[in-house]
C-alpha cells in the first residue's frame, strides 16, 4: 500500500559528474547544491516540465465591458 509520497535516492559525492571529473572544489561530506548525476554522455541540464496549453471553455469573459451596440441598448431606456 502506498501513501501517495514519491520515493527519492540518496545521492552522494562519489555519484556527482563534478567529483567524478574532478571539478568539485567542496571539501563538505555529503553533496551539496551543485549536485548531478554523472551520466556517460556528459553533463545535462535536469529535465524541465513540458508546458501544456488548454483549450479554452469560456465564449465570453466575465469581466469583458459591453459592446458599443449593448451600452446604447442599455442607456437608450433612460
Amino acid at each position: 500500500m502506498t501513501d501517495g509520497r514519491t520515493r527519492t535516492t540518496k545521492v552522494s559525492c562519489e555519484e556527482c559528474f563534478f567529483r567524478a571529473n574532478l571539478l568539485c572544489a567542496v571539501t563538505d561530506s555529503g553533496p551539496c547544491a551543485t549536485y548531478r548525476p554523472n551520466h556517460p554522455d556528459g553533463l545535462r541540464p535536469p529535465q524541465q516540465l513540458q508546458f501544456m496549453f488548454r483549450q479554452d471553455r469560456r465564449l465570453q469573459v466575465a469581466w469583458a465591458f459591453p459592446s458599443a451596440s449593448e451600452q446604447r441598448a442599455l442607456h437608450a431606456g433612460v
